[in-house]
This record gives structure tokens, sequence and C-alpha cells, in this order.
């Protein structure tokens, strides 16, 4: 490994030497914290992108984070295949528990009902420090984790950069409440991403939180440039996966939709065949011949990464950077954006997302009226009295799921629904 490793295994909080005959390493163990969270458990009933409760058979925020760790392994894996010969890569290249432990808590700071409930919390935080499900991520592994209280996992310097997805503070936005939340990281979290960036020089340091690209954050670390990809790949693919297998669109629907993004990319992207004929023919067929066409397809976009380097940076971590072929990118997006526009903008959809949006508005304005009484003592006593009551409000709503933001809203608003014994 690199000469200077050791910095990015440095714990944030304090020094933590390993139990008695623990073997694992540094980033084994981030892994585990995250793996027996309480946030990663509450990702079972957290909304992807359909409602949980309504099946079986699609994605949940947990179900896909699993499947983008398991994208990761398979990116990583051709990366060190493919660029065997470049030493200084295959020296900063994360491990396979370092990335693991990166995908596993990518979506730990969604709140519920998806993007609906993301962009309520930040309407009502927009003067009070904002709010942001990446920035969130953060705030859970170095404070709110109920591993070390107040220090969260205790997370190593790595592991903070490759969940660090957008190097900017919500104080260089121009944030409103009626728009998307800024990508961005809280000025609370400033002094820790101060930290992790310590052993890159100031040039570095300093470009790395400049870089813009239509007004959001372009850096990323090698670590997150590959955990990124890997989240794309799941969310476009597997997505389209779960439309086809509820029966939500029609097939001609689906149809009308890959015939331009194939034309586009393409009947044949570079060696790899990906025929329009075959989703035709199969996407709708039997379960496991759409099982082994999404396959391949994850195959395609997997084996088609590659490794650019950013001139301007001189580590190798922010040099470094994941990166798929234009033709196949282009390919990725529009799958993403057929999945958008199958699912995310129906009125079936939306109207889901509209209610989850007036449940959230709706406790969080209760418990911020008072928040000593109505939120339960041992949860309002573990947030930091160094905090804003509405970041505290903020921090327990966020964490809420799906089906317990609705039994908070029931008890609040509906009568004859709650018991004084029921489970807080």
């Amino acid at each position: 490994m690199a000469i200077d490793d050791v910095r990015f295994r440095e714990r944030y909080w304090e020094v933590e030497p390993p139990r008695e005959d623990d073997e694992r390493d540094e980033y084994q163990r981030d892994k585990g914290r995250i793996i027996h969270s309480a946030a990663f458990r509450r990702l079972q009933t957290k909304t992807q992108v359909m409602g949980v409760g309504e099946g079986d058979f699609h994605r949940t925020r947990l179900t896909h984070t699993i499947e983008v760790a398991q994208v990761g392994e398979g990116i990583l894996a051709c990366l060190r295949r493919r660029y065997n010969s470049d030493t200084t890569l295959m020296d900063w290249l994360p491990t396979r528990d370092l990335l693991a432990a990166a995908c596993y808590a990518h979506d730990l700071g969604h709140p519920p009902f998806g993007h609906g409930g993301e962009r309520a919390l930040q309407s009502l935080m927009a003067d009070s420090g904002g709010f942001e499900g990446n920035a969130q991520t953060i705030r859970i592994l170095t404070r709110l984790e109920k591993y070390k209280r107040q220090k969260g996992t205790n997370p190593t310097r790595r592991l903070i950069l490759a969940v660090l997805k957008y190097p900017a503070r919500y104080s260089e936005f121009e944030a409103s409440s009626q728009a998307p939340p800024p990508k961005c990281y809280y000025e609370t979290e400033h002094p820790i991403v101060e930290w992790a960036l310590q052993p890159f020089n100031l040039s570095d340091a300093q470009k790395f939180q400049r870089g813009r690209e239509n007004g959001r954050p372009s850096h990323r670390s090698l670590d997150c440039s590959i955990m990124e990809y890997a989240d794309d790949i799941a969310y476009g693919v597997h997505d389209l996966e779960d439309i086809v297998g509820r029966h939500l669109v029609q097939r001609d629907e689906i149809i009308e939709g890959l015939t331009p993004i194939f034309d586009r990319a393409g009947a044949q992207i570079g060696s790899k065949s990906v025929y329009l004929k075959d989703f035709k023919e199969t996407l709708f067929g039997e379960s496991d011949q759409r099982k082994s066409l999404i396959g391949a397809l994850v195959n395609l976009f997997v084996t088609s990464v590659q490794i650019k380097q950013e001139g301007d940076f001189s580590h190798p971590l922010l040099r470094y950077r994941c990166d798929i072929a234009g033709p196949i990118r282009e390919l990725m997006k529009s799958l993403k954006d057929l999945t958008l526009k199958l699912v995310v903008e129906r009125a079936e959809v939306q109207q889901l997302e509209a209610r989850g949006v007036r449940i959230v508005n709706k406790i969080f304005g209760a418990l911020v009226s008072d928040p000593e009484k109505l939120i339960p003592k041992a949860a309002w006593n573990w947030f930091s009295e160094a905090d804003p009551q509405r970041r505290r409000v903020c921090d327990y709503v966020a964490g809420m799921t799906d089906p317990y933001a609705e039994r908070i809203y029931e008890r609040l608003f509906i009568p004859g629904t709650g018991s004084s014994r029921d489970e807080l």
C-alpha cells in the first residue's frame, strides 16, 4: 500500500485500538459498524422509488444499497484486472471492504418518502442550515449513529472521503425553500471535511472543493467515483426491472422509450452487442429471461468502466477518477431518465410522494413547537445540546422510516388512533 496510507486509516474523533484478537483492518471495522447500525436497518422500510409495503418484489433503499455494493465489487475487480500495470493506481484503489463500506453508507442520510421527504425537509430547513441526503449521511457517520455518543461510527478519514459526493459548503449556495436541496455538506460538518482533506496539499484541497459543473460540485475522490457509478448502474437498470416486473408500464411505453436510446447509442457499442430486439423479445418474457437480460446490461456497464486522470490534481486519490466511455454513459443516463419518466413522474407515484411531503411537513411543524415534550426523551437527549433545536428535530424526522412517520402522523392528527402503550 502507499506510504502515507496510514493517515487515511485514522479516525476522526479518537484512536480506537482493536479489541482483543480482532484481526480486522480499519476499513473492515468501518464496514461492520455500518452493517450493524440502526440507520442501515432503517433502510429496509424507506422508499427507493416505489413506496414500501406495496409488494415484495421491488427494491427498497436497503435492497438497492446491497445491490450497489455488489455492483461496486464488480467494478473494482474489473479495474484491478484492466489496470494492473499501473502500480500507482493499484496502490490507491480501495480495498473491497472500504468500497463496500462506502456503498453500504451511501444512502444512510435519506429521509422517509424518498426525494419528496428530502425536498420537504430542505424547505423547512432552508434558513436553518439546510437539508440534503448526502450531507445527512456525513452527519450520521460522524455524529448521530449510536456507536459512540455524539461521535457516530467514528469513521476513518478515507471512508469520509469515499461518501463525500458534494465537497461544497451549504453557505456557498443561494438556498431557497422553493428549490431542490443544494448538493453540499452542512456548515456543522465543515471541520470534519477540513480534517478529511488534511493529507492533500493546499492546492489540491482547494481545487477539490471549488470545482463546479452545472452549479453542483464536480470533483470526487477515486473511491467515491466508483461508488457513485455503482449507484447509477443499480438505479438505472434495476428500477427498470422493477417497473416491468410489477406491470407498472405497458410494453409499448418501454419500447417507445428504448428505441431512441438504442438509436443514439448504436445497435452495437464497442465490442459488446446490446440490441434493441433483445429487449423487445425478453424484457417482457419469463422472469428468468428478464433477469438474464438485466444481468447482461449490468455486465455491459460494469465492464465498460475506465480510469481517467484529472491532471490538475497531484494526489492519486483525487487525480484518478472512475469513468465510463461516452456511448455507454449516454445509454446509462438514458435508462435512468426513462425510469424517471415512466415511474417517478407518473400521477400515481406523484400522489404518494405528495402525501409523504405533507406527512413530513405536518410532523415537523408539530414536533418543533415543543420537541422536549413530543419527542421521546431518550431520542431527544441523544442529540447534542450544542445543536439548534430545529436541527435536532430535523435529525429526528430524517431518521424515521416511512411506516414510523405515518404512525407518528396518525397519533398527532388522526382522532381515535394511537395508544399510550405504543412503541416509540
